[in-house]
């Protein structure tokens, strides 16, 4: 019987102390200290501080990113429908000329032909800021060396009347 009590006695002790850690300990550092001293020392610390103050950053900045990532996809979503609305018009007047008999071949010219141009809309979306006139500026430039190897120039040397001579 004595034996009972004390344990008993040892158990409420136990679950007291346990209840007493509880009140020191720190859920967003993740940490138990044994006395209050030790508690109070962390609470101002530099590592609490400095967590607590990244809690809530990311709780202010959690929601923002979540909005954009959102408007985002949306915006993606809605560029998707445009294009696939406008590859569905082509469709429909590929069909429109199928079916006002204007012939097979011109039919498969013009439904290449609106395929060829939904794909290069496609592709003038996924381009990086190159443009097709740089091979342009290099014909021209060609031309132009051309041209110059034409013109007289007249000769520090020399005089151009005794040239023509």
């Amino acid at each position: 019987m004595k034996i009972q009590v004390m344990a008993e006695r040892e158990n409420k002790i136990k679950t007291e102390v346990k209840e007493i850690r509880k009140v020191f300990y720190c859920d967003l550092c993740n940490k138990q200290y044994k006395l209050a001293m030790e508690f109070e020392a962390h609470l101002s610390s530099y590592d609490h501080n400095h967590r607590k103050r990244f809690k809530e950053m990311r709780e202010m900045h959690g929601n923002s990113s979540r909005d954009d990532r959102q408007k985002r996809e949306q915006q993606r979503q809605e560029r998707e429908m445009a294009k696939f609305a406008q590859i569905a018009d082509a469709r429909k007047q590929q069909q429109q000329l199928e079916e006002s008999g204007s012939g097979t071949a011109q039919s498969n010219t013009s439904a290449r032909s609106a395929t060829v141009l939904a794909d290069q809309e496609q592709r003038k979306t996924l381009k990086f800021g190159f443009s097709s006139k740089g091979t342009a500026s290099k014909v021209s430039q060609s031309s132009a060396a051309k041209k110059k190897a034409t013109v007289q120039v007249s000769s520090v040397f020399g005089n151009v009347s005794d040239e023509e001579q």
